[in-house]
């Protein structure tokens, strides 16, 4: 036993490498650029060894390596040609995504050369969110998370490796939490806009592209999503907002949905790796059973999983395109068409592992009409083999609810929406993913209209940072719907005589007062 755990605690230390003297059981500490297989965290085996050191555009690669192999094979020393500590490596010149137009983005998907670029924008955005201390951070986060583990209960060298790793994934998603809260989310009516009319038209292509089988590479497509996430940050309330705002009558329907369930999962991810965060780090003192670890992994997600739990969101529903066109929203599919719509998840997983994307993505995608109780589709499953699945399950159920689509007679309120899933289908999706959508939204979802005790009406703008249950409420209308000439923000949290009296129907409301889009921004 005390073989297995000896060592448990040793610094991995971050190296630049020649290809040719990287070893078995280092760590890729980056994603090999066009090689979906060949991800940072991989261990590195004799096989996957071969072909890195085959590929003529890679020479040197960043690796993570014992510190006790570093020196047993004196690697460290300054002047080394071969190998060098990456602290001196930083990248903060070269292009990011926001470096590129729509039309460069859009040519990216076929042309190698824009690709590639466009590849090394994704390195460097992710670079300048996570900062250049970053290493240091995961290193001091993994050993932190180490030192609670119970060591007594790691029983076998395979077990102690898993741990390891399983540890290392754990920290980079929450040093990547972290390192979101410090992005400036864009605010300003005109940028919000402005991104929103990208996102829909290169999603739009990009499923076009995919279903005529005309996608050569995907990194334009995380690029799109990289892009909103960093112009977010951990702004809930902005991406939250921004997603709603990118609905409109006269969308392509499976654009507007799809992008509206990669801002929610996208959120739903990020409050989950807070929510464990901040768990594991008010309880220090408490030891963690290592058979937990990967529990925990599954509940965690850094950058490159928030940027797959969107790729998954923007293609699970390229079935539906392929079978029927570009359709708005009014339309409603035949109830003689319902074999082509339960087939759709399958379909959809087909054009995703045409793409060669991970399969943890070809999963959600094809899970995503499956439910916790069995009684989804196509297969009525009762677990996931996706970690991204259940939160792409509940996306899409509340965007059904909430927005105009194919399959029901008319949308209702986000509040109405979230009460009807915790009141009827509360069994058929995770919980975790419920709580973590409330605690990010309220239990008034962001953009809800409702009317408070004073007969003010308005719409939840944020979750108050003074107490999370609560709500902070743009006041729009009086209660004889006439507009207010100053609109007033109200904390809920701060105003105990003011609460939340009803919840306003939106599309009747807007047939009284008019477009109600217009209030979002100052």
């Amino acid at each position: 036993m005390q073989d297995f755990r000896q060592g448990f605690d040793e610094i991995r230390v971050p190296l630049k490498v020649s290809k040719f003297f990287i070893l078995e059981g280092d760590i890729l500490d980056e994603d090999i650029l066009y090689y979906d297989n060949l991800k940072k965290g991989l261990v590195l085996d004799s096989n996957t060894i071969g072909v890195i050191q085959k590929l003529d555009q890679i020479k040197d690669v960043r690796v993570l390596r014992y510190k006790s192999l570093v020196d047993a094979f004196g690697v460290e020393k300054k002047g080394s040609s071969s190998i060098h500590f990456t602290d001196d490596f930083d990248v903060r010149v070269a292009e990011t995504v926001n470096s590129f137009t729509d039309y460069d983005v859009k040519m990216g998907f076929s042309d190698e050369k824009i690709n590639k670029k466009i590849s090394e924008a994704i390195r460097n955005t992710i670079l300048n969110i996570r900062g250049k201390d970053y290493e240091d951070k995961v290193d001091k986060t993994t050993a932190l998370i180490s030192d609670a583990v119970q060591k007594d209960q790691i029983v076998s060298q395979t077990m102690l490796l898993d741990v390891r790793k399983t540890i290392r994934e754990i920290s980079q998603s929450f040093v990547d939490a972290v390192s979101l809260k410090n992005v400036i989310p864009i605010k300003a009516k005109k940028e919000v806009v402005s991104l929103n009319l990208s996102n829909k038209s290169i999603s739009n292509y990009f499923l076009d592209l995919v279903v005529t089988d005309k996608v050569s590479f995907v990194s334009s497509a995380k690029s799109v999503i990289l892009k909103f996430i960093n112009s977010f940050g951990d702004d809930n309330s902005g991406i939250v907002l921004s997603s709603m705002l990118q609905y409109s009558d006269n969308d392509d329907y499976v654009v507007a949905h799809s992008i509206f369930v990669m801002a929610l999962s996208i959120m739903i991810a990020k409050e989950l790796t807070n929510i464990v965060y901040e768990k594991i780090s008010s309880n220090q003192n408490s030891k963690i059973d290592p058979r937990s670890l990967k529990l925990i992994s599954l509940k965690t997600f850094d950058l490159d999983d928030l940027i797959n739990i969107g790729l998954a969101a923007l293609l699970h529903d390229v079935g539906i395109r392929k079978n029927f066109g570009v359709i708005p929203p009014s339309y409603k599919i035949p109830s003689t068409n319902i074999s082509k719509i339960e087939l759709h998840p399958s379909e959809s997983s087909f054009f995703v592992q045409k793409l060669s994307l991970d399969v943890s993505v070809q999963r959600a995608v094809y899970e995503h009409h499956e439910f916790l109780d069995g009684s989804g589709y196509p297969k009525g499953l009762k677990r996931y083999m996706s970690k991204y699945s259940p939160i792409i399950a509940f996306a899409e159920k509340f965007s059904e609810l909430v927005l105009e689509n194919p399959f029901i007679e008319r949308p209702i309120s986000p509040a109405v929406a979230l009460g009807y899933i915790l009141k009827n289908e509360i069994g058929k999706y995770d919980k975790d993913v419920i709580f973590a959508f409330v605690r990010a939204t309220s239990t008034y979802p962001i953009g809800s209209w409702i009317q408070i005790s004073n007969g003010m009406i308005g719409f939840v703008k944020d979750v108050s940072p003074k107490d999370r249950s609560k709500q902070v409420v743009k006041l729009v209308f009086n209660e004889s719907l006439n507009k207010i000439e100053e609109h007033k923000l109200v904390d809920l949290a701060e105003y105990d005589e003011y609460k939340i009296i009803k919840i306003m129907n939106p599309i009747e409301l807007s047939k009284r007062v008019g477009d109600l889009r217009q209030y979002y921004f100052d």
